[in-house]
Formats: C-alpha cells, sequence, structure tokens
C-alpha cells in the first residue's frame, strides 16, 4: 500500500519540503472527546494559512516520520491534566515527564517517543502541544457540548501560535 493513499495523511503533506509550520491533530474520533486534534485540523482546513501544513494524524504517531524540517510544529490532542473539561493546556515536549519503561516492540512507541526521534533526525524549530481536557471518551464521533463550546478559542490559540493575523476569512466567504 502507497502511504499517499493513507486517509490519515492530508493532501498537504506530500508538498512538505524544507522548513515550514505544520500542523498536526492527533487522537480517535470514534472515542468522542479523544478526537478532539482530528476535529480542530479539519476546522483549520477551512481556514487560508499560507505556508501551513495541515495533518490529520488520527491514532497513527507515525505520522511525524513523514514531516521534514520544520520551523514551527504544533501538535493539538486530548490531554487529561485535570482540569475542567475544555481547558486548553499549552506545553512543550520537555515539559513532559515520563516514566522510563523499556520497549518490547515497536507498537510500544508512543507520541512523545515519536516527537523525541523526530527532533533527533530533523530540525525542529519549536515543538508545542496544545492539550485540550476530555469530558468524555467513550464511543461515538461527536464531541462533548463543552468541547464543542470551546473550538474557537482552540483555534485561537492554534492562530496565536503561528502568529497569524486574526483577520482570516474561511474558504469560500468573500
Amino acid at each position: 500500500m502507497a502511504w499517499e493513499n493513507l486517509g490519515f495523511v492530508s493532501k498537504n503533506l506530500e508538498e512538505s519540503s524544507g522548513m515550514g509550520k505544520f500542523v498536526l491533530g492527533i487522537g480517535n474520533v470514534l472515542l468522542r472527546d479523544e478526537g478532539i486534534g482530528c476535529h480542530v485540523v479539519h476546522a483549520l482546513e477551512g481556514i487560508s494559512l499560507p505556508d501551513v501544513k495541515i495533518i490529520d494524524g488520527g491514532t497513527c504517531p507515525d505520522v511525524l516520520q513523514f514531516l521534514e524540517d520544520a520551523d514551527k510544529l504544533i501538535i493539538v490532542d486530548a490531554v487529561k491534566g485535570g482540569g475542567t473539561p475544555g481547558q486548553i493546556y499549552r506545553f512543550h515536549l520537555e515539559d513532559i515527564t515520563l516514566e522510563q519503561k523499556p520497549f518490547l516492540s515497536l507498537h510500544d512507541v508512543g507520541l512523545v517517543d515519536s516527537l523525541m526521534l523526530m527532533q533527533l533526525w530533523h530540525n525542529i524549530g519549536e515543538a508545542v502541544i496544545i492539550g485540550v481536557e476530555p469530558r468524555e471518551i467513550n464511543w461515538g464521533l461527536e464531541l462533548s457540548p463543552e468541547l464543542r463550546e470551546k473550538m474557537p478559542q482552540i483555534i485561537d490559540a492554534i492562530l496565536a501560535e503561528l502568529n497569524t493575523s486574526a483577520n482570516l476569512s474561511l474558504e469560500g466567504e468573500e
């Protein structure tokens, strides 16, 4: 199977060469709020963001190996930080403390491990994680009402990270 045929990779990924800005949404859209990263990147696809690659990484953290050098990488994912549902967290990879455990197989490599490896292979200017506190992680395709209400603030946080003007228009609007 060719990688370009996989649905979790945005159409912009094959154009990614050299330095640039990437927004990567991670999550499982079958588990309600766990899919917040994917919902956010699909909302961003409707905004004109020149020189920004939008990627739906789904549940495949291996998508990081397909990225190249980047000035900025923004990862959006659900994060259980103990706050109220919809609370937005911003942190860097260095802010995460992990329990050291041996890998029994390559299937044990998670997002943070993949990101650390990617930083060894590629020149990443800054990697920022935008986490959103989930309310519900159980079967269902819809976000909880709390996360749906927070969607504009989540998008604003990403746009601020991209240093993009707030005067962006949705595609199709004149």
